[in-house]
């Protein structure tokens, strides 16, 4: 219970970060699949799969899961 409760400053970092990050990434995601659309439709499809893929690698749950992850790896290594 006090280990949840007690928090690593990387993990307090990279919830910081996301808390800034995800709104940038989706507004500019949005901005990506809805802009090009008023320009021509061939357009707008081309750019609705870019902003779909930038949703796709810049997500944000890479850095939540990344650190538990690392700690682990740490962990297994110190053990050994």
């Amino acid at each position: 219970e006090e280990a949840q409760t007690n928090r690593s400053p990387t993990e307090k970092m990279v919830d910081s970060f996301a808390r800034l990050y995800t709104p940038i990434v989706v507004f500019m995601a949005f901005i990506m699949v809805t802009v090009p659309w008023f320009i021509s439709a061939e357009l707008g499809r081309e750019w609705c799969l870019r902003g779909l893929i930038i949703i796709v690698i810049a997500c944000p749950c890479a850095l939540t899961i990344s650190t538990p992850v690392t700690y682990a790896a740490g962990l297994a290594a110190t053990a050994q």
